[in-house]
């Protein structure tokens, strides 16, 4: 897009909400822990990120013409889509503005980048007049040094067209700095002021209990010496038996009725969310329900039941998974021999 842009517009354009170049304060900037350099622009060697801050969506204009006198800028490109503003330092000034102009002239040359606008110094316009650096939310700020080579600026375009990068090169607080303003292009989606909100999707049904009978306890115990009991369930995090565990813990009784000889040892298993100790203590105080259920409602004699706790320790299945989760929180009978 190619415009003249006399002093009033200028001072439109530093007005500006978004669509405008803007950069950091004038004070120094610390490094940004963890920030990774733009994908397209590569932070040289030694340097750092002082600032990273994206928009999700902006009109940005940016120069694309050298300043006219000291009131105009002859060309802009007005672009829009996700906008990220970043500022590379590098402490101290022995690396000269020109050499790292040039080398990312070659970068994005060498990319397939097209260069849409680029100058140093007094290419970019009048010695006492705009340039090209970047302050206060303004498009160009007004700085005596302009016809140097301390100034520098890349206006280009990613081979797929997809993406506008400006890069200015400037010197502060005895370090080089880099704005860069990156702009991936693409069109607004608007938002419906009308949408109906979605309803919630419904809570999943709970898996229906599996009650087993007393053959099937007894054959697991004469099989292996062990076997789990589908359908005791407990408050969440808790060591209250639910009422639904009722039928389960029947059978259990059934089967101490049946064979007057069996002592039993109940094992609680929780899942391994959490801290060990809490879970190991939890599973213990898990299976001393089981026992005092069965003493207390069934008239189990307490000597032929024992309580243990395994926590963690006995997982059946994976814990990386709900589904694997809610099958190892679990109660098991063990057959105590004398």
């Amino acid at each position: 897009m190619r415009s003249v842009l006399p002093a009033a517009a200028l001072a439109l354009l530093a007005a500006l909400p978004l669509g405008v170049l803007s950069g950091p304060p004038a004070h120094a900037q610390p490094a940004i822990e963890g920030a990774a350099s733009h994908p397209m622009v590569p932070l040289p060697g030694g340097g750092y990120i002082t600032r990273d801050e994206v928009t999700d969506f902006a009109a940005v204009t940016l120069p694309a013409s050298p300043v006219i006198g000291r009131n105009e800028i002859e060309e802009v490109l007005t672009v829009e889509g996700e906008w990220r503003q970043m500022e590379y330092t590098l402490d101290g000034l022995e690396t000269a503005v020109l050499r790292l102009y040039r080398g990312y002239l070659d970068h994005f040359e060498g990319e397939g980048f097209e260069i849409v606008f680029s100058g140093i110094g007094a290419e970019l316009g009048p010695r006492d007049g705009y340039t090209f650096i970047t302050s206060s939310d303004r498009i160009l700020a007004r700085t005596p040094g302009t016809g140097s080579d301390s100034n520098a600026y890349i206006l280009a375009r990613s081979p797929d067209g997809g993406t506008v990068i400006a890069l200015s090169f400037f010197s502060r607080q005895n370090a080089r700095r880099m704005i860069i303003n990156a702009v991936q292009l693409e069109e607004m989606e608007a938002i419906d002021l009308f949408a109906i909100e979605a309803e919630p999707a419904p809570e999943p049904e709970p898996a229906p209990l599996v009650q087993q009978d007393v053959s099937e306890l007894e054959a697991g115990l004469v099989a292996d010496g062990r076997v789990i009991v589908n359908a005791i369930l407990f408050e969440f995090d808790r060591a209250d038996i639910l009422p639904e565990s009722a039928q389960a813990l029947a059978t259990v009784a059934a089967l101490m009725a049946e064979r007057p000889g069996l002592s039993l040892l109940v094992v609680g298993h929780t899942d391994a969310v959490g801290d060990f100790d809490y879970n190991l203590r939890l599973s213990v105080e898990r299976a001393q329900a089981v026992t005092g259920w069965l003493a207390d409602r069934h008239g189990i004699a307490p000597g032929r039941l024992r309580a243990a706790g395994a926590g963690p320790m006995s997982p059946v299945t994976t814990n990386r998974t709900d589904a694997g989760r809610a099958e190892n929180r679990r109660v098991e009978l063990v057959e105590m021999i004398d």
